[in-house]
């Protein structure tokens, strides 16, 4: 039986003078192969070539066999330490160097400059694993150190060490962070862990655990305080931080204040600092150290897009406009086909956490094979974060518009209540590898020029996002997209509110707007539905170069829903992606699969900034 205090379970062993003389020689001396024998599994194996240099610089090779077996030595301990972390503490590493038969000779060069065969391995290193029984969890237990002031700790099933469950160190580590951390979300600002005590005992191949903590007293908060937040509101700083004077110390209160304060866009660091103990009276002031960014940016961008030509846009934005953390953003768009001017005010914080204050107006003008439009429009409407990642919205719009639909001019005034659901799970906003997001938009529409056109529309969009492999990173990805209007016929909901596929946001390889409904003219008409299914296999070949192969389909068509009879147009193509800090810079090739003469050009180009979903 062995008593012992838990050690790390990482590599402690630093290169030494050998491998610090052997990075110095020429690369490429003996090439090398690694091997592992026993009864291992793929857990094993992992967690075996992660901690062996031997794997890890088989792209520095050692000038003999004699340095690669100093090499293959010195990862002994380092192996045997991987073993006992993931609880086999009866582990035995035998190693090994062999030498390999001399490579056949390569073929005599036929062409001048022919780049050389790959070196290969005139070495083996052989570490012959001998993992012995697992070890499980026995006895654990919780000991309080000092007076508790009320604090009582989790049963040590809920901090993950569970009775008969592998013994393995890294769970004992973090299941000491969590008791920590409990106390810290009960009150205990000042929680420490106490040293711990591990007994393994070899004979029953078991751990026995021993977790302590000192718990401290329990404190209130004192005066929240703010540093380098000049100009911009307090009030609204304390909106964001759960934190209150006098309430109970929580440690997530001061995470999420943190996370609050950086996501507001209005900071470049946020730091909190605590002092080392309490005041007289058992109260923690708590201050955030605050470094401001500037309030204000500007930018654009240039597209290019076959059947429409190329577009700027530009932007202008302040995130602190009226001294509360408002967010104004103007847009400017011009392109053959569309010209757009907005300008959107969102008031954070207003009310209640979490929920915002959206104000917007858009004017635009289209010119369109499907029709021609000049529209004003404006909206209001709250904004609110319902859990992690779930946001919704409800609002109240208001638009006007002028539209030309194939020789018949219509005005339409239209009042419009629309609501918005979306949950987002990506790992990130503009280049995800995995998670997804779901977003649906339900409008009810009414004409107020009493024309009697009353049409509800609706929309459901999901993408998904799975990595195939880390290096290269290789991601597969997925989007489909569903939308409906009910209540009134096509020709009386107005052209520019109808449904339309094909194009760079929805059928690559189809023509703008002409995978559905076309008039004798060749003109896409418009449906009371559309159906979109997109995916994309996206190969990051350098840290900044990437290359898509993506298969879309899609269609519009005349009812409430999509018609199976109707069928679906079908584009394909590849992709070059260049990243950049405000996202990928996108280049698509796309060719229809079932090609219209009529209608279908031979190919499409779409060069824009961001991924297509």
């Amino acid at each position: 039986m062995v008593v012992g205090l838990l050690a790390g379970c990482g590599r402690g062993e630093g290169p030494g003078l050998g491998e610090l003389l052997e990075e110095e020689e020429p690369v490429g001396r003996l090439a090398y192969e690694v091997r592992f024998e026993g009864p291992l599994d793929a857990e094993l194996t992992a967690a075996l070539e992660a901690a062996s240099s031997a794997v890890q610089q088989r792209g520095r090779p050692p000038v003999d066999e004699l340095q690669l077996a100093r090499r293959a030595e010195r990862d002994r301990p380092a192996l045997e330490a991987a073993l006992r972390g993931l609880g086999y503490y009866r582990s035995r590493v035998e190693v090994a160097v062999e030498s390999l038969p001399p490579p056949a000779p390569p073929p005599p060069e036929t062409e001048p400059g022919a780049v050389p065969p790959a070196a290969q391995p005139s070495a083996r290193v052989l570490f012959t694993v001998e993992p012995g029984p697992r070890y499980r969890f026995d006895r654990r237990v919780i000991e309080l150190v000092g007076p508790a002031d009320g604090f009582r700790p989790p049963r040590p099933g809920r901090l993950g060490l569970e009775r008969d469950e592998p013994a393995i160190a890294q769970r004992v580590l973090d299941a000491e962070a969590d008791l920590v951390r409990a106390a810290q979300r009960a009150g205990h600002a000042f929680a420490a862990a106490a040293p711990r005590e591990v007994v393994v005992d070899h004979d029953r191949a078991t751990m026995d655990v021993t977790l302590r903590i000192a718990p401290g007293p329990v404190v209130r908060y004192g005066p929240i305080r703010f540093t380098g937040a000049e100009g911009i509101s307090e009030r609204y700083l304390l909106r964001l931080v759960p934190a209150r004077e006098g309430s109970r110390f929580d440690i997530e209160d001061l995470e999420k204040g943190r996370a609050a304060l950086a996501d507001s866009g209005l900071f470049a660091t946020v730091r909190t600092v605590l002092p080392k103990e309490p005041d007289p009276d058992g109260r923690l002031p708590v201050t955030f150290e605050l470094v401001q960014r500037k309030h204000r940016s500007i930018g654009g961008g240039i597209g290019f897009v076959t059947d429409e030509g190329p577009n700027l846009r530009a932007f202008w934005e302040h995130r602190n406009f009226l001294g509360a953390g408002e967010r104004l953003r103007t847009d400017l768009g011009i392109s053959p086909v569309r010209q757009s001017a907005e300008a959107q005010l969102r008031k954070p914080e207003l009310g209640a956490r979490g929920q915002s204050l959206l104000l917007g107006a858009t004017v635009l003008g289209e010119r369109l094979d499907a029709y021609e439009a000049r529209s004003a429009r404006v909206s209001g409407g709250l904004e609110r974060r319902l859990a992690p990642g779930l946001q919704g919205s409800l609002g109240l719009a208001y638009r006007f518009a002028d539209i030309d639909d194939r020789g018949d001019r219509e005005r339409f005034a239209l009042l419009s209540l629309p609501g918005r659901l979306a949950l987002d799970r990506s790992d990130n906003l503009f280049d995800p590898s995995r998670g997804g997001r779901v977003a649906v938009e339900l409008a009810p529409y009414w004409d107020t020029l009493g024309l009697g056109s009353h049409f509800v529309k609706g929309r459901l969009v999901a993408s998904a996002y799975w990595p195939v492999r880390n290096r290269p990173r290789l991601v597969l990805a997925g989007r489909t997209a569903l939308g409906t209007i009910t209540g009134a016929a096509r020709d009386s909901v107005p052209a520019d509110e109808r449904w339309y596929a094909g194009g760079g946001g929805s059928v690559r390889g189809i023509p703008f707007q002409k995978a559905g409904p076309i008039d004798r003219r060749g003109d896409p008409v418009g449906g009371r539905s559309v159906l979109e299914f997109s995916t994309e296999l996206r190969w990051s070949i350098t840290e900044t170069i990437g290359i898509v192969a993506f298969l879309d389909a899609g269609n519009a068509y005349p009812g409430s829903l999509p018609e199976p009879s109707a069928g679906l147009r079908w584009g394909a193509g590849l992709g070059f992606r260049y990243a950049t800090p405000v996202g990928p810079l996108r280049l698509d090739v796309a060719v229809p699969l079932d090609k219209k003469s009529e209608v279908d050009d031979p190919f499409q180009l779409y060069l824009s900034l961001g991924q297509a979903f």
